[in-house]
């Protein structure tokens, strides 16, 4: 490629690059960066060539992400922090992360003996779960219909260990019940906004990255609450000495 052709694609790359900046940044001093990049990029090729070129990229890229973070942090009003979109998404999308990250960890078959013994207690799951479900409701989810939900995909199997575990005099495995309804609660909390925004047409350019993060929901707890009840059905049955 030519000296032409290299700043060209240069030139190119870091107008899209712009974009990760806010809106209002773009706006007002979007141009300006641009051409400061286009010249020191000019300036850079023809003191050095294309090692030249590559050290400022090297420079420039950190240096770009960095102050779009910032400016994308000053917009957000931190006096009002959750009356604000972008807050309000920002605190969903941290709250919800952490359980999709392990769900999904698993599922590519990381061991989990090597993860520390308090991220593989019952313990610390239900404080993922609840974490999960605070975010999803930042994201406009219907606490009360997606509790209910929840509620009903975890009686059908309650009243079968009931019926079929009676005889046996077992405690009655109360964890088992809320984790199945947390993960109840937690799909419906994820599906009802998106089926509401299909529905109501609101969102006429859908945002990816909530749509992406929702899916990955929907996928690792359809995944967990599967699983788990395949494993508990035959304690459901009524089978005796089933774990």
């Amino acid at each position: 490629m030519n000296s032409k052709g290299m700043l060209d694609a240069s030139h190119k790359l870091f107008a899209r690059l712009v974009r990760l900046y806010p809106r209002g940044f773009r706006q007002a001093y979007g141009a300006q960066v641009a051409q400061v990049f286009r010249d020191s990029s000019r300036d850079a090729l023809g003191a050095a060539g294309s090692p030249g070129l590559l050290r400022l990229w090297v420079a420039t890229l950190p240096d770009l992400v960095k102050t779009a973070a910032q400016e994308h942090l000053k917009e957000i009003n931190m006096s009002n922090f959750f009356s604000d979109p972008k807050a309000k998404a920002l605190v969903a999308a941290i709250l919800c992360l952490p359980l999709v990250i392990g769900q999904l960890l698993g599922l590519v078959g990381v061991d989990q003996n090597v993860l520390p013994a308090l991220a593989n207690s019952a313990g610390f799951g239900f404080v993922l779960l609840g974490m999960m479900l605070v975010g999803l409701w930042l994201f406009g989810a219907s606490p009360g219909l997606s509790i209910l939900i929840g509620l009903l995909s975890a009686l059908p199997f309650a009243i079968m260990e009931l019926v079929n575990r009676r005889a046996y005099g077992e405690p009655f495995p109360f964890p088992l019940f809320i984790g199945l309804g947390l993960m109840g609660t937690i799909f419906a909390a994820t599906l009802i906004p998106m089926i509401k925004e299909v529905r109501d047409r609101k969102t006429t350019k859908p945002n990816w990255g909530t749509l992406l993060l929702r899916s990955a929901i929907l996928l690792s707890v359809a995944i967990g609450w599967v699983t788990l009840v395949a494993d508990q059905m035959p304690c459901f049955l009524g089978v005796q000495h089933c774990d």
